[in-house]
């Protein structure tokens, strides 16, 4: 991990002009650990980079999740990934060769990769190599001589030369307005809609049919038994115990948003066993959460500003070109190659 910066308030920064030369530096900052952070952040360390990603989380991955407890495994988050472009396939297909992607068959016409053995192995073959920060909540941006820095409620976490801002719009708007008003704005068009997801361990699931379950018009965005995922026993020394994730449309999470998660794990486990008739016997554990960036539902358009006036921040994200993975890994190559681009312009004049 490289060392961090001695935590100061962001008047202080402000008042203290450009950085001093015995405080290490950046060369690039990126706010996310997702698969648009992780992305940008290989691109800049094959270019020799040195490169800090910040990311409030506990884990990696952003949406790209999953979830133990007590011998259940839950992929709570993206279900599967495709690939239609040549950068994010061959990404895939290393990490297939590495024993990080397999394939699942989600309806009799259509396979799909999921990470292996569970989702979140995914984002964590993109991030070797990379130094993460993890459990760190930016609460504002400044700019300052040369850096640009960021801060947490303690004080300043970091500086960089340039940085890249990977997190959902709403929350990019809100750090950048006063740094970046014209990447504030950009940040303003995108909208998302929430979801609802259960996590149900259960006694057994004898009787449970293997393929995915979606019903959109019911409230159930897609819902699946976690052993049906075809590397199920690859995860090592255990045995995956039983379990359902249940994940609500975005227009039943919506009006749910406010929901006490009881009701959401009643309601959601009521709506599943009408649609399939099943009842489902002992709930060992169940356990709700809530996304409330699930998918795009409105990216920003192309046409909007992407890299700021000063050519040292850029955005990255799912929510500037679709809900894919892969348009979140597409847009994060893009934004560091974007800066790269800028700066090796400036250099030449």
């Amino acid at each position: 991990m490289p060392r961090l910066k001695p935590r100061i308030s962001p008047a202080r920064a402000a008042l203290a002009g450009p950085m001093k030369s015995d405080l290490s530096m950046f060369d690039l900052i990126i706010l996310g650990s997702g698969v648009a952070g992780l992305a940008a952040a290989q691109c800049a360390q094959k270019y020799g980079k040195t490169v800090l990603l910040v990311d409030k989380g506990r884990r990696l991955g952003g949406r790209v999740a999953t979830r133990r407890k007590d011998g259940f495994v839950f992929n709570h988050g993206t279900q599967f990934v495709t690939a239609t472009g040549t950068a994010f396939a061959s990404l895939l297909g290393h990490a297939r060769r590495f024993g990080c992607l397999t394939d699942w068959q989600v309806s009799p016409n259509k396979t799909v990769q999921i990470g292996a053995p569970t989702m979140r192995d995914l984002p964590q073959f993109i991030a070797k190599g990379l130094d993460i920060h993890q459990q760190t909540e930016i609460t504002s941006i400044a700019r300052h001589g040369e850096a640009i820095s960021f801060f947490d409620k303690d004080g300043l976490v970091a500086c960089g030369h340039q940085a890249i801002i990977t997190a959902p719009s709403p929350q990019s708007a809100r750090l950048l307005a006063a740094p970046y008003p014209e990447l504030a704005a950009t940040a303003s068009l995108a909208s998302y809609e929430p979801c609802w997801t259960i996590m149900l361990g259960l006694e057994n699931d004898d009787g449970i049919t293997p393929m995915p379950l979606r019903d959109e018009t019911a409230g159930i965005q897609f819902a699946a038994l976690e052993t049906s995922r075809q590397n199920h026993q690859r995860v090592a020394a255990e045995q995956i115990r039983p379990a359902l994730t249940i994940q609500a449309s975005g227009a039943w999470s919506q009006q749910h948003l406010e929901t006490d998660p009881q009701d959401v794990i009643d309601s959601l486990t009521a709506i599943w066993q009408d649609i399939t008739g099943h009842r489902l016997g002992t709930i060992v554990d169940a356990t709700a959460h809530r996304w409330r960036y699930a998918k795009v539902s409105m990216a920003a358009p192309e046409t909007a500003a992407r890299l700021s006036n000063d050519q040292k921040l850029a955005l990255a994200g799912d929510w500037l070109g679709g809900p894919r993975v892969e348009q979140a890994f597409d847009s994060g190559q893009q934004a560091f190659y974007a800066l790269k681009a800028s700066h090796e312009t400036s250099n030449a004049h």
